[in-house]
Order: structure tokens, then sequence, then C-alpha cells
């Protein structure tokens, strides 16, 4: 058996060589511009965590870019407080927004917290509901309770009661508790239950005869409600620093403990007296912070 040598000509050979390292070296380029990317620094700060904090965040947000196009701000769909301390603590949020303080378990070297302003709880009814401005603490346990379910033992139109109520798992619900019903009153069966804050918003502006309690926001003014002051008590920034209205809800931001120098420059600029200046204008009652 013979064999046959495969003979290849130089010309063909050095088109084959060139052909390689024309390869290679775009390979190569390819690699070096991957890595560039990935160590460039992102400008984009991801906000995410409990809906309640996203129109004071956005406040914020927009004041600071008024003052630094540089910097974008990504929010992301919202979810709870419990999401915005895990989001920050796994690296996938930048700064998280709570409706809450933090728990000892929540508190962690690894996650700093800033407290911004404290908002009202309120009691909102719908429009149907005519000729009720005020409800008393014991007249809101009643309804909850089951004891008063007609809306003309409280002076208003002849019509049933709907009450909307968040879960017992929810911020707003243990303030309720805390303030005006106390932690062992069974609700009355009748109450619809929601388990997000949108859903019961909508909810509460959707339903004639309805009441609800719901967090002071900018989209109240977008659905026809009307808020009842509490044992003559009308929600307000000057009632809420004083006291002398019960339901509040403290509202604050998470954020690594050792933030990126864009993220840290935000913060400064949230803590200083632009940042304070901005949320007081919004008329929002601030918590006083340290400028470090």
């Amino acid at each position: 058996m013979s064999t046959q040598h495969l003979k290849v000509k130089p010309c063909l050979l050095m088109g084959m060589i060139a052909l390689l390292l024309s390869s290679c070296g775009t390979d190569s380029l390819r690699k070096a511009n991957t890595q560039n990317n990935l160590e460039s620094p992102s400008n984009t700060i991801n906000i995410g965590g409990s809906s309640e904090t996203y129109s004071t965040l956005k406040v914020l947000t927009e004041a600071y870019s008024s003052e630094n196009n540089g910097t974008e701000f990504q929010f992301l769909p919202p979810s709870q407080s419990s999401g915005a301390i895990e989001g920050v603590k796994q690296g996938t949020l930048d700064v998280g927004g709570v409706s809450r303080t933090l728990t000892a378990n929540e508190t962690e070297e690894q996650i700093q917290y800033l407290p911004l302003i404290e908002t009202p709880l309120v009691v909102a009814v719908h429009n149907s509901v005519t000729n009720v401005t005020n409800i008393s603490g014991e007249q809101l346990r009643a309804i909850y309770k089951g004891d008063l379910s007609n809306w003309r033992q409280l002076g208003g139109p002849d019509a049933v009661i709907v009450l909307l109520d968040f879960t017992e798992e929810e911020n707003e619900k243990k303030v309720l508790r805390q303030a005006y019903l106390g932690e062992d009153l069974k609700i009355t069966p009748q109450a619809v239950v929601f388990s997000e804050d949108e859903e019961l918003m909508t909810a509460a502006g959707d339903t004639p005869f309805s009441i609800s309690v719901l967090p002071a926001d900018d989209e109240m003014d977008e659905i026809p409600v009307t808020v009842l002051s509490i044992d003559g008590v009308a929600p307000s920034s000057n009632t809420l620093q004083a006291g002398t209205y019960k339901m509040k809800l403290l509202m604050g931001i998470v954020l690594s403990a050792d933030p990126n120098p864009e993220i840290q420059a935000f913060i400064q600029f949230v803590k200083g007296t632009q940042g304070q200046q901005a949320l007081s204008a919004a008329g929002l009652s601030v918590v006083q912070t340290t400028q470090k």
C-alpha cells in the first residue's frame, strides 16, 4: 500500500496563516472590549422596594438629576420593604425603599438605614359616602369589628359599609392596630382583604360606599375618595409633628454599608440641605438627618 503526501502550495499556506492570525486578533479585541465594558463604572442607580416610598424617592431623584446630569435612576417594579432589604443585601438594588423601621434581625453590618419622612396613614371613604367628614377612634374600631355596618349609623346615606382591608402582615395594618384597633380585635368576615397597596387603592376608588385605611399619596388625588379626620384631627405634616395625629408610616431607604461613589454622592445630597429642602417643598414631613 502506497501513501501519498498532501502538498500545499506556498501561496495557499500563507493565506491560511493570515486568516488564522486575523481570527485570533478579532477574538482578542472582542475579549478586551468585553473586559473594558465590565470594568466601566455604571452611572445608573437601581431603586426598588416598597411602593409607598416611590413618590418620595422620585422627589429626591428629580431634584438630584437637575443638578447632576451624569446620573440616571432606574425604578424597578415595586415590591415590599422586605424585598428592598434583601435586594440591597444581594446587590440587585442600589437603594431600597422601606415603609417601616428595620427589625433587629434585618439590621446588619452590610447595610445602612436612613429615615426620610413621616407620612400619615389616612381613613378614606368613597365619594358616594356623603355627610361624613369625621370619624372617632371608637367608630373606626366598631366598623372593623362589624358592629357598625350602615353609613346611616354615622349620619351618612342608607347604604352598607364596605370595608376594604389589608392583610395582617402589612405594615399599614400593624400601625392601624397599634393606634386604634388593638392587637386582639377580630376583624369582621365581611371585610374585603388585599395584600397589595395598589390593589386596595384601586378598589377604594372603584367601590361605592367603601372605607379603607391608606398611606397618604399623590395617587389619592386621582381617585374619588374623601379623607376623614379622626377624633377631629385631620392628617397633615403639622399634626404629625405635633403628635396629635396617631397613624403614621416612617419612610426611609436602605443601602450598602459601603456604597460606590455614585451612590454615596446621591446619599450625601439626600441628607444635605438640598435634599431636605426638596422634601419640604413637596409638602412632606421631613425626618431630620445628620450630614456626615
